[in-house]
């Protein structure tokens, strides 16, 4: 169907390429992921490149970028969590841009994709587990019988524990998967409502109302992009945090 609001999440092939037998084509996902790397370079490319005594409106909106994902990190890891801080800057703006480039018409929006959500969230719970084998070693593990408790309990603890441990990444990447595709369901919907209200209306002042609805919704959904990128980068900072050192029970 034409006007199918899921049809803005079918992956198609861009390129068909086959390497070893392996399907290795290049799809309107993949690509969008590769056009926001290269708009979030292109930004900074330009942001950086005058380097006057006033700095840019580019610039300034890099720098507000900068230091709001640098309180991020220091609010939710401290001074030790600045090792975290580029890999944390380069997901949020690879989320943020990616969410809101999304939002265009004919735009593929590749965090509506529940395997590259999910897959983010599972490089960030991979690499939770490396760094807090090499800041802790084998006391890593001790996050999954915290102490003081009775020895009859200590099974019960550990599957709790470790359970919660291993939803994490579906939590983190399910929850931006599922933000984004009810945002642009629900835009989808209602701009398919506003233009036949428009439509029935359009001799009357009346038919600016649902065009203003639908820019309110756009306005919204942009927040909510930001947001979401945020609250990922929050969590995702969170766990990596908590790895650098061990918990306190």
């Amino acid at each position: 169907m034409a006007n199918d609001p899921m049809a803005a999440f079918v992956v198609k092939n861009v390129l068909p390429m086959e390497l070893f037998g392996l399907d290795i084509s290049i799809t309107n996902s993949s690509l969008y992921m590769f056009l926001v790397v290269l708009l979030v370079c292109a930004l900074f490319w330009i942001g950086t490149s005058d380097r006057g005594l006033v700095p840019g409106k580019i610039q300034c909106v890099l720098e507000k970028l900068f230091s709001f994902t640098r309180d991020v990190v220091n609010t939710n890891a401290g001074a030790r969590g600045a090792v975290l801080f580029p890999y944390l800057f380069a997901l949020f703006l690879f989320i943020a841009f990616g969410n809101v480039v999304g939002l265009f018409p004919f735009a593929f929006s590749f965090t509506s994709q529940l395997v590259v959500t999910v897959g983010m969230a599972v490089v960030v719970f991979v690499s939770s587990i490396v760094i807090g084998l090499f800041a802790q070693g084998l006391g890593f593990f001790q996050r999954f019988c915290p102490s003081g408790i009775p020895g009859y309990l200590i099974p019960f603890f550990i599957v709790i524990e470790l359970m919660s441990f291993l939803f994490r990444p579906l939590s983190l990447g399910i929850r931006l998967f599922a933000n984004m595709v009810s945002g642009h369901i629900m835009i989808d919907v209602i701009a398919g409502f506003a233009a036949s209200i428009a439509g029935v209306v359009a001799v009357s002042f009346l038919a600016v109302v649902p065009v203003a609805v639908d820019v309110l919704l756009n306005v919204f959904k942009l927040v909510v992009c930001m947001l979401q990128a945020y609250v990922f980068t929050v969590l995702s900072c969170m766990y990596l945090s908590e790895s650098l050192e061990a918990p306190a029970h």
